[in-house]
């Protein structure tokens, strides 16, 4: 996938610790094909599997368009809920079948729209050009997303959330950052610079204790305070015997680098 440069999805792995997927199918607005889902869950899991890796940006190839959604012209022709449809998000928001606890970076080129906008909630951090757009347009066209009525209520204030879902109008990536949806807006030739430098300082730290921290963080959004605070003090408890949790104190003290083995 990464030498096919004409391939739907471009998947790139970086000398420093960072992987840059590509939705690539700027004719279509990088709308999502069945293929390409089940090509983005193999990413997942090839991203999960390379201790080389701590960080990936996904964003999306041209400037129009970081993805526009389903294909709805292929979902015409076929029942959209047969098959692995939309396996590629669901096993990073729907499931969390695989455990994909390494932070990803969303570098927001253009529209967002539908299961383009359920990506964007799939990731961690999210970074957007001036001109990106944010819609959840699937009940313009009848359907009622399983995952964004779910997602947009709980991490967007509550009429926001529902105003994007019963509406489906999109909003702009200055009111996308008034409401919380991504964390910063710059310039369109500053994008994927920006994702690089958030990337680099994502990958700059121990790659155990990034691990533990996003599932923290995730698993205990599902859990009360009480709950999620006892699975927050043992996962630190059990980064705490990796080597990585004792070179970090040591290469303080000794006042240089740290140098991470992610054991």
């Amino acid at each position: 996938m990464a030498d096919d440069t004409s391939a739907p999805i471009l998947y790139e792995k970086r000398d420093d610790r960072i992987a840059v997927i590509t939705i690539n199918r700027p004719e279509a607005r990088n709308a999502l094909s069945r293929g390409m889902y089940q090509t983005l869950e193999e990413i997942w899991v090839d991203f999960m599997a390379d201790d080389g890796l701590s960080v990936a940006i996904l964003t999306g190839t041209g400037d129009r368009a970081f993805c526009a959604g389903a294909d709805l012209k292929e979902m015409a022709q076929a029942n959209p809920m047969v098959g692995t449809f939309k396996r590629g998000i669901a096993r990073l928001l729907d499931d969390w079948e695989i455990d994909v606890w390494k932070p990803i970076i969303a570098a927001v080129n253009g529209l967002a729209l539908g299961q383009g906008l359920s990506l964007v909630m799939a990731t961690d951090m999210r970074i957007a050009a001036e001109d990106a757009v944010f819609g959840m347009s699937q009940i313009k066209w009848g359907i009622a997303s399983g995952t964004a009525t779910q997602i947009l209520p709980r991490f967007l204030p509550y009429p926001i959330g529902m105003e994007m879902l019963l509406t489906g109008n999109n909003i702009t990536a200055q009111r996308a950052y008034e409401v919380g949806l991504i964390n910063k807006v710059v310039p369109r030739d500053r994008l994927m610079d920006e994702a690089l430098e958030l990337a680099r300082t994502v990958a700059a730290n121990a790659p155990l204790a990034l691990q533990a921290a996003k599932e923290a963080a995730v698993m205990g959004l599902h859990m009360n305070l009480h709950d999620s605070l006892k699975y927050g003090f043992k996962a630190e408890r059990l980064n705490g015997y990796t080597e990585d949790a004792q070179e970090g104190p040591r290469a303080f003290a000794e006042k240089r680098p740290p140098q991470w083995k992610a054991r």
